[in-house]
């Protein structure tokens, strides 16, 4: 649904911060948990009047959907427009010939992570913040030291468990350090914090970091421009599922603009040998459990390999409920099939993650939970770095 006009006099530059459980509204400040309830937050912006801007750079493009009062703040040279195409030849051998493939391995660094770094490091020039500590299983890590590199003013720390060294490209530099400790993400993040508090820095707070979002749903705004028409469903791989929140907010924010006619439903993918989040949904249970928890896992898809999803499974379970979606779980071998497909049928070779939304779409078209003539968009969320063995 392009809109090329520039926008005159649009939303850009005012927003507020709410609560997504409790609606509780805060000034715009570098905090990430709600004061009441500890909820997560996000930006609410006045859409009157916002619209795609007529730039090239995508966070301009966007400007009037992202938490800053100034362009002043951006760094243009972190992310790039992506593709967004049919793929009918996978779609036709799938059984869904509507499939829309938008291939975030173009970016910089190679995945949609880039566009996270963007807005956090813009957010943080903003609020004048020149040190802070974050962890990852390598993406977001590696995106945010490619930007911090960019401007001689800011400091990171990240932490990384062992298990997950090989997905990190963080130089070894004065402004970007890389610590390893034991085990895997849950404890790096744990230590990520110590660290912080013990030096008074400020904490890249993951999934509860807005900013984060607010980058990541630009691919989605992204998409939909290039799109004929509105998807019906949109599908992506989930670790804490923080790409997918920021999707569905993206949505949202359109259906209020008049971008889109309706809400998507919302497809969220995990790995079968590391799937807490889906066999929570499969159970219809609304939380879950330290016996969910998966305390050293293994699998292909190492992006979205994630053994503690409590605190962020409830805001997942919510957009599924709400949009008539669900949360899935793939085989290795289903994985491997679709990531062949992918790169035979559609020339496009990206991680196993991204081929975990093939595979969902395969197995739910199948099943007939998806009309064989759906719209489905699919989030090719990045490439591999280092491959586990198939």
């Amino acid at each position: 649904m392009p809109q090329d006009e520039k926008s005159q006099g649009g939303a850009g530059g005012t927003y507020a911060l709410a609560c997504m459980r409790c609606d509780v509204e805060l000034e715009p400040a570098p905090v990430y948990r709600c004061p009441d309830c500890s909820g997560a937050l996000e930006p609410r912006y006045p859409l009157q009047g916002a619209a795609r801007r007529d730039h090239e750079v995508p966070e301009r493009a966007y400007f009037d959907f992202l938490p800053l009062s100034s362009p002043d703040f951006l760094d243009d040279g972190i992310t790039r427009r992506t593709p967004c195409r049919p793929a009918p030849r996978l779609g036709a051998a799938i059984g869904v010939p509507g499939l829309w493939t938008k291939d975030e391995s173009r970016q910089p660094t190679g995945t949609t992570k880039d566009r996270l770094a963007s807005v956090v490091l813009a957010v943080f020039r903003q609020f004048g913040v020149k040190e802070f500590v974050g962890s990852s299983t390598g993406n977001s890590s590696t995106a945010l030291a490619r930007a911090v590199l960019r401007d001689s003013a800011i400091r990171a720390h990240f932490f990384c468990g062992e298990d997950f060294v090989s997905n990190h490209e963080v130089p070894d530099h004065a402004r970007t350090t890389l610590t390893v400790v034991p085990g895997t993400y849950v404890g790096a993040s744990a230590a990520a914090r110590r660290f912080a508090a013990e030096r008074g820095l400020h904490l890249d707070a993951g999934f509860f970091n807005w900013a984060r979002r607010e980058g990541l749903k630009l691919a989605y705004l992204e998409a939909v421009d290039e799109m004929d028409r509105t998807p019906d469903v949109i599908v992506q791989g989930i670790s804490s599922g923080m790409g997918l929140v920021a999707a569905h907010k993206g949505m949202r924010e359109y259906r209020l603009t008049g971008a889109i006619d309706r809400m998507p439903r919302f497809l969220m993918v995990q790995e079968e040998s590391c799937a807490p989040a889906a066999t929570a949904w499969r159970e219809g249970r609304r939380e879950l459990t330290d016996t969910d928890r998966i305390d050293r896992p293994q699998g292909l898809a190492t992006a979205i390999l994630l053994g503690d999803g409590a605190p962020y499974y409830p805001y997942l379970y919510d957009i599924a409920s709400q949009t008539g979606g669900a949360i899935v779980s793939v085989s290795r071998q289903e994985l491997i099939e679709a990531r062949t497909m992918l790169r035979e049928l559609e020339g496009l070779d990206v991680c196993y993650a991204s081929a975990a939304t093939i595979a969902a779409v395969r197995n739910e078209a199948a099943a007939g939970r998806i009309d064989q003539d759906a719209i489905v968009l699919v989030n090719l969320t990045g490439r591999s770095r280092t491959d586990a063995p198939a």
